[in-house]
């Protein structure tokens, strides 16, 4: 690599950033995001809507992702290495529809395993569901 030029970050340095800004995943619409794709039948379903639907799963995974911990530091655990590759494949955009569908398929599953990591994560830390202190909301 020549002099003064930074390597490119990987897709799991890009994915858990080190800062405190956060975009914080709602688990509820996760959830539901993936249990939508996962209803998604491969003859009926558009090429379309299978794109459509694997940008808000990324978004999601993105999401999810930033939230969590990582194992230690620089070393993120296996499910957000899975990720990772996961969010590299779904990239490339010249795959198959079958592919495309499959691939939609597995982001779906990953996204349903990070929502209950996050879910987890926030109990034993003591904060709600969208990242807010348990009992901090008022009834309106």
């Amino acid at each position: 690599m020549p002099a003064g030029q930074e390597r490119p970050m990987t897709d799991t340095e890009r994915l858990t950033p080190e800062t405190p800004e956060r975009v914080t995943l709602d688990i509820g619409v996760a959830r539901a995001a993936a249990d939508k794709a996962l209803s998604l039948q491969l003859g009926t379903t558009t090429r379309v809507q299978i794109e459509s639907m694997t940008a808000r799963l990324i978004g999601h995974i993105e999401s999810a992702l930033a939230e969590l911990p990582r194992d230690a530091p620089g070393k993120p655990a296996p499910t957000q290495k899975e990720a990772a590759a996961l969010l590299a494949a779904a990239r490339t955009g010249a795959a198959l529809v079958h592919s495309a569908y499959h691939a939609m398929r597995d982001l779906a599953f990953v996204l349903r395993h990070l929502a209950s990591r996050c879910e987890k994560e926030r109990a034993a830390a003591g904060t709600s569901g969208a990242g807010v202190p348990s009992g901090s909301l008022t009834p309106g």
